[in-house]
């Protein structure tokens, strides 16, 4: 009953996220923890897509204290690999999957990438 479901579920965004195997074979994640992760994703952002603004609101709510927009900007950024400005549940279950489930060397890649604002290679002191 899980499987046709999830299928139609996670097709039934607007903006239409890629397959539930092909994200399977993208990520360490299993069917049901991506279907799960999909509804948290909808329902924070029932349009598919997460924009820098609404992104720095969710982020806010996880750390209420002080002012985290600009880490929230590199975090989006990071995210959003495609440089589109948007963060579709792709790029947010492949980032997470790094994050929670990579490597040493993946998630150290990622962290780079998160520092070196300006993509040149190299992360500076400022």
């Amino acid at each position: 009953a899980d499987g046709a479901e999830g299928d139609v579920e996670l097709a039934a965004a607007r903006h239409q996220p890629q397959g539930l195997a092909q994200l399977q074979a993208q990520t360490k994640f299993s069917k049901r923890e991506l279907q799960s992760l999909y509804r948290g994703f909808k329902a924070e952002c029932p349009s598919g897509l997460v924009d820098e603004e609404t992104f720095k609101l969710i982020y806010s709510q996880f750390f209420p204290q002080g002012d985290a927009a600009a880490y929230a900007r590199f975090l989006f950024n990071a995210f959003d690999v495609d440089g589109n400005g948007a963060i579709c549940f792709q790029d947010f279950a492949v980032g997470l999957s790094v994050l929670l489930r990579g490597t040493v060397q993946e998630r150290l890649n990622w962290a780079f990438n998160l520092y070196d604002l300006n993509k040149d290679g190299c992360i500076t002191k400022e």
